[in-house]
């Protein structure tokens, strides 16, 4: 079954220009982790460092992705070409999952020392497991030595654990630290001249697989390499290993605690106008329609200014309820300090409580309420942070405001976007590589709030993606057929109309139909319980499909089916990270599960990484009975000095496996309101004063 990996040159870009400004990156191997050559380290990257890693060799080529996930967890994931690996002489496609974990970090005279696997639970061609401790001497030297199994304990090993079980690339535990354990160990020299670094190392890996299948001739353990790291962000290295191979690497880092710019902080906000203590306490003035409207109208270009919208509004003589959509503002604690300062200016002393809702998609998400008199009490003092965030009120919302209240007459309203996209896919059906150049149209009908027509069209410029595309041999070719679907004109990706509302206060419901997207259309309806004083909530989604036609815009092919899932949903607060699991009938037909783990930066970075396990057989579903992906969401004022909620994105995983494939919808619930909860709002609570 081809495996296909896609990223999108834009988010690589981004990482690309990360070269401009800053110190030495840290050292990487081979196959994209902090390490040696082949060989790992017990060393860690930079918190939160992203590095996308192409590697070739006579014996693998291909891509990774490398997350420092925690400051002590690295994990990355590997999509490589085995060529030559089988009986037959064709090329094997292997994934794998790989994790280190640094017990201790480096301190006085004690090394680092990490425990890792690669192939994380899947005993494939790549499976192997490692202790490892490194130690800085001085001069630049670092020293590193270690014991490994399954492919690092397969030459010259000095004992066994257990029998470890034949590699059959399927899922489990059971091959984890067993079999033959071999010593591996290397040196590293970062020499005065900056950005190059030396490398040594002696390899106790055998490449058993690669001499009985293919050519490889294993004459030497010892590797030797050259970094060098020309601007930070970009790294090459030249390799020549096990006496007979040569090997090249370039990776692109970044770091989303390493903006390429300074951010931009705007004009600051106006100054809050506090009250004296003998003020105006008379709430008359609310008695007049004519006088509300007039304090709304003369608020909205004010707001609007700074990127918020109102939605809707209602004053009385004490209280001002407002509905706001932030469109420019990355964090939303932000828009709302600035929108309460706004108020304390321009609003009749009587008004006391602002009642702020945060809109998203059209749902009124979270109301976030603080008196007037604690604006004015902490505004310019010592713990202004904490302080305000005590004395604030959060609650869920109501979709709407009393049928009485002002509305925004914008509707209906329409927006559009014109996007290059290049993809490229790095390995499939045994090609190294291919890629398309597309234009993408997209457009946004909305008739009201919550009701809107949704469309996007993608048109081929140039390309090879889907060339000699052959028709899949699988029983339900729900994914497998993906290249067909890439051969020609324009291409209809959605057309969709989509109506989001609220069921309840803390429920949050989503229609939608149509060709919902390039491969499918049909119904999809979902429901979601998110209480905004929780951090976690539940899910339902059910979709009724029918598959699209390969070559016509508008046909369809014979299959349908029913797809759904239950989904449950977890901020854990704990370093930005969050946890998915959805259980359910996939389009093919299997059930299972996804696990998805993703980690959220108070700047807009986002990491994700899932795997899928189903009941469809090994055979049908593929290389290691699961599959698994990372995306990467970048946001552009990380590259540019703006202040915008735009970001560029990239994946990288297995496309094209009817194994756990899922409806590509467009946001769902939970991704459009999950910045809106309590937890959310106290990790960005610090904007609320800027």
């Amino acid at each position: 079954m081809p495996k296909h990996l896609y990223r999108h040159i834009p988010a690589s870009l981004a990482l690309l220009a990360a070269t401009t400004v800053y110190a030495q990156s840290p050292s990487f191997s081979l196959n994209g982790t902090a390490g040696l050559i082949d060989m790992p380290t017990a060393q860690m990257l930079p918190d939160g460092e992203t590095a996308w890693t192409f590697s070739n060799s006579s014996t693998a080529y291909g891509g990774s992705l490398t997350f420092q996930m925690l400051p002590n967890l690295e994990t990355s994931v590997h999509f490589m070409t085995l060529p030559d690996w089988t009986a037959i002489g064709e090329p094997l496609f292997a994934q794998s999952l790989d994790l280190k974990y640094q017990i201790l970090p480096e301190s006085g005279s004690m090394p680092s020392v990490a425990i890792g696997s690669r192939g994380f639970l899947t005993n494939g061609p790549l499976s192997s497991e490692y202790i490892v401790a490194s130690k800085s001497v001085g001069y630049g030297m670092t020293v590193t030595g270690g014991l490994g199994w399954g492919r690092l304990g397969s030459y010259r090993p000095i004992g066994t654990i257990s029998t470890r079980p034949a590699a059959d690339s399927t899922l489990g535990i059971n091959h984890l630290f067993t079999g033959d354990v071999a010593l591996f160990g290397g040196l590293e020299w970062d020499t005065p001249v900056k950005g190059l670094s030396l490398k040594a190392e002696y390899s106790s890996d055998a490449y058993t697989g690669e001499q009985v299948f293919g050519e490889f001739e294993h004459e030497s353990p010892l590797n030797f390499g050259i970094d060098y790291e020309p601007i930070h962000g970009v790294s090459v290295g030249g390799y020549y290993n096990y006496g007979s191979d040569f090997g090249l690497r370039l990776t692109l880092s970044g770091n989303p605690n390493r903006p390429i710019v300074s951010p931009d902080f705007g004009i600051g906000p106006v100054p809050v106008n506090p009250r004296l203590g003998d003020y105006d306490r008379s709430e008359g003035w609310a008695d007049s329609p004519m006088t509300t409207e007039f304090l709304v109208s003369a608020l909205a270009p004010v707001l609007e200014a700074e990127g918020i919208v109102i939605e809707e509004a209602r004053i009385t003589g004490n209280t001002i309820d407002l509905y706001v959509s932030n469109n420019s503002m990355p964090q939303t604690t932000k828009a709302i300090g600035r929108i309460v300062r706004t108020l304390s200016v321009a609003l009749p002393h009587s008004v006391e409580v602002f009642r702020i809702t945060p809109v998203a998609s059209g749902l009124a998400t979270t109301t976030v309420e603080i008196r007037r008199s604690d604006l004015e009490a902490q505004v310019d003092r010592p713990n202004a942070g904490p302080d305000s965030w005590a004395t604030t009120r959060f609650t869920d919302a109501s979709n709407h405001l009393p049928e009485s209240a002002w509305t925004r007459n914008i509707y209906p309203d329409f927006n559009w976007s014109l996007n290059p996209i290049i993809p490229v896919n790095l390995a499939s059906n045994g090609a190294a590589a291919s890629v398309d150049v597309l234009l993408n149209a997209s457009a946004s009908y909305r008739l009201s709030r919550g009701f809107s027509v949704n469309g996007s069209l993608t048109q081929k410029i140039v390309g090879n993606i889907g060339e000699d595309a052959e028709t899949s041999t699988s029983s339900t070719p729900v994914r497998s057929n993906f290249a067909l679907y890439q051969t020609g004109g324009p291409t209809l990706d959605r057309l969709t109309a989509d109506y989001d509302f609220k069921l309840a206060p803390s429920t949050y419901a989503r229609v939608s139909g149509g060709y919902l997207e390039r491969m499918f259309a049909g119904v999809s309806g979902e429901v979601l319980w998110m209480p905004t004083s929780q951090n976690w909530g539940v899910g339902a989604e059910v979709s009724a499909v029918q598959q699209r036609g390969y070559d016509d815009m508008f046909g369809f092919e014979d299959y349908q089916t029913v797809t759904g899932h239950a989904s449950f949903y977890w901020d854990t607060g704990y370093n930005g990270i969050e946890a998915q699991v959805d259980v359910g009938r996939y389009l093919a037909g299997d059930i299972g599960s996804t696990v998805t783990l993703t980690r959220r930066f108070t700047n807009g970075w986002e990491v994700s990484g899932f795997v899928t396990l189903t009941d469809m057989s090994f055979e049908d579903f593929g290389e290691g009975k699961f599959a698994k992906g990372v995306s990467l969401s970048i946001p552009l004022r990380w590259t540019m000095p703006l202040e915008t909620r735009s970001a560029t994105g990239v994946s990288f995983g297995t496309i094209g496996g009817d194994g756990g494939a899922r409806l590509e919808l467009g946001e769902r619930l939970y991704t459009t309101i999950r910045d809106y909860d309590v937890v959310d709002f106290n990790e960005t609570w610090g904007a609320f004063w800027q």
